[in-house]
């Protein structure tokens, strides 16, 4: 049981939290067309993510919006089931204080990205950010 963030905490709860991705019936197959069978990069990638945010290492390089605007599938439920998840898995592996910690930082991040995904795959704001070459 982890209370507090390392980069071994955030290694351990990556690996643990993406091998429940995988094989989550609504969530593995999102995953598995976007990433294939090679799941070492985005899973180094994802530490370095973490990392990032909880500990301020600034490791990650990288537009997690971008990525997950190219997702044209993703919707609220995918965001709920994969905050679900995330939070069984920070429950199992981290104390109470550690776990609410990290459930409301990937609360934030999740919000963000699912707001700029709704608005963005709107066929009315779309067709705006197409006519202003991607400036919204």
């Amino acid at each position: 049981m982890y209370h507090t963030v390392t980069e071994d905490s955030i290694a351990d709860l990556v690996d643990t939290f993406y091998r429940q991705i995988r094989g989550d019936e609504l969530l593995g197959p999102i995953f598995a067309g976007a990433i294939g069978t090679e799941w070492r990069p985005h899973l180094d990638k994802m530490k370095r993510f973490w990392s990032s945010v909880l500990l301020a290492s600034r490791t990650y390089k990288g537009n997690p919006m971008i990525a997950h605007l190219q997702l044209h599938r993703l919707r609220r439920t995918h965001f709920e089931r994969w905050l679900q998840l995330w939070g069984e898995t920070v429950a199992d592996v981290c104390s109470d204080e550690l776990a609410s910690l990290l459930n409301r930082k990937a609360q934030m991040i999740g919000e963000s990205l699912l707001h700029a995904i709704t608005t963005y795959h709107e066929p009315s704001v779309r067709g705006t950010v197409e006519a202003t070459g991607g400036a919204l």
